[in-house]
């Protein structure tokens, strides 16, 4: 056979292979009566871990412009033998073959809107995208359609399983508690961490006076419902700090809820001032996150909004020692007040309204022992599920 010469553009002439160099050599023998696929060879060299493979159509019928050298050193004498120059490429898997293997999976129509994309027509490639856009407007439709169908098997399986629920929606609660102070511990709704971390703002909220709070108001800086329980009078300092941490969480809480969907993913600009430990934690709790569009898009879902509304409610009746009017928590959820009063029951609270004309229209919500807990109700947009 003739000897093969190869050459590589990507190994150093001068380079010192640490590892074994191996060559093999291939002949392609499909069809030996074609003169030019019986002259086909592939040189494949592995060296280092990489892998080089180089091609040759040379026929004999054509000639060799090259030649190598045979010394005979018993004979002294040069044999010119033709030979066969092979230029190796490097071969990288991932780039070639995994390539063409999406390429044979993608139909006629995925292959005529990517080379549209590329080289269409600028009228060509709107329509495409008005497509897509009315596509993904059905496939999302789809998604929330059957969203809402298995919200409203849950619905219907409430009354069979309604500890499930309760521990799914409701923060947890302890139905046997002899003290009402038992039955929601502060630990579950703010973690300690959160806590410490609202030391230095519950410290500028202990000094604030009526003028402070009047300031705030007319700015809508915090919720009606904070503001009505300040300025605060508590002597001891951790408590002090304790009750005020909880009306700050549910400011934030609060603000949350209100948000657009669109501004959700915002978090530093929706909680300006806000600790870090506070947002991630709400926003764990209370949202979701998912890549769309090749965007990081977060979403808060019927099921994580009533979460947060119990929440809200249940951090409400610890502020209140367990009773609660939520006349003005109507107002800066945007919630209307027979859905408050629908979760409020689900919590096992009695509810009620106040009489006299001074405290026309207040509802208020009651907390008793022992705890009670009916089955929960699941609304969206303010309409009850059916």
């Amino acid at each position: 056979k003739d000897p093969i010469i190869c050459t590589s553009s990507n190994i150093s002439k001068t380079k010192t292979f640490k590892t074994k160099t191996s060559f093999t050599c291939y002949q392609n023998t499909t069809d030996l009566s074609n003169p030019r696929l019986a002259s086909q060879r592939m040189l494949v060299m592995d060296c280092d871990g990489i892998q080089s493979v180089g091609k040759s159509w040379e026929t004999k019928n054509y000639g060799s412009q090259y030649m190598v050298g045979v010394l005979d050193k018993t004979t002294n004498e040069m044999t010119l033998r033709p030979a066969t120059m092979i230029n190796l490429k490097p071969y990288v898997k991932s780039f070639e073959d995994e390539d063409r293997e999406k390429e044979e999976e993608m139909s006629y129509g995925d292959r005529y809107k990517q080379l549209a994309m590329k080289f269409g027509a600028n009228r060509v490639q709107k329509t495409i995208r008005g497509k897509d856009r009315v596509r993904d407007m059905e496939k999302n439709t789809l998604e929330e359609a059957m969203q809402e169908a298995v919200v409203s098997v849950d619905t219907a399986n409430l009354t069979q399983q309604s500890d499930l629920h309760h521990n799914d929606i409701l923060p947890p609660i302890n139905t046997d508690a002899k003290s009402l102070d038992d039955v929601f511990l502060i630990t579950d709704l703010i973690s300690e961490g959160e806590i410490a971390a609202l030391l230095p703002f519950t410290t500028v909220l202990r000094e604030c006076t009526q003028v402070h709070v009047n300031a705030w108001r007319e700015q809508e800086k915090y919720p009606h419902f904070m503001l009505s329980r300040l300025p605060v009078v508590i002597e001891d300092d951790n408590l002090a700090h304790l009750y005020l941490s909880e009306l700050l969480y549910i400011s934030y809480l609060v603000t949350l809820l209100r948000l657009p969907p669109r501004s959700l993913r915002n978090k530093i600009t929706n909680f300006p001032n806000t600790p870090s430990v506070v947002i991630d934690s709400m926003y764990k709790k209370f949202t979701s996150q998912g890549h769309k569009d090749g965007r990081l898009h977060t979403s808060m879902s019927d099921k994580q909004r009533n979460r947060l509304i119990a929440h809200i409610l249940a951090l409400t009746l610890i502020v209140d020692k367990y009773c609660v009017r939520y006349s003005e928590l109507c107002k800066d959820t945007g919630i209307k007040s027979r859905v408050l009063s629908d979760t409020y029951r689900s919590m096992g609270c009695s509810i009620s309204k106040l009489k006299g004309d001074q405290h026309k229209g207040q509802m208020v919500a009651v907390l008793k022992l022992p705890v009670k807990l009916p089955p929960i109700v699941l609304r969206k947009g303010g309409k009850k599920r059916e």
